[in-house]
């Protein structure tokens, strides 16, 4: 919980939570995904792009230091073939 804080403390970093999602109390995990990747010292595979500026998982990852990739660049790394 204290990561989850660290990321909130960067004030675009709390629209990873949408409007409609607080006021509804809608369960949301992206907040928790990067943390989990920082602990175990894994990848955070997502479909999201980075953007500059953005609150999405790739900038979160990029700033606290954590790799993400997406769902192809993890097969490739796991060594996966189709």
């Amino acid at each position: 919980m204290e990561y989850v804080a660290q990321i909130f403390r960067v004030p675009h970093f709390r629209q990873l939570i949408g409007v409609k999602q607080q006021l509804k109390g809608s369960p949301v995990a992206d907040p928790f995904l990067v943390p989990r990747g920082a602990l175990l010292g894994a990848s955070v595979v997502t479909e999201e792009a980075l953007k500059p500026n953005a609150a999405k998982l790739p900038n979160v990852c990029e700033h606290f230091g954590v790799r993400s990739t997406n769902v192809q660049g993890f097969l490739v790394e796991v060594g996966w073939r189709f």
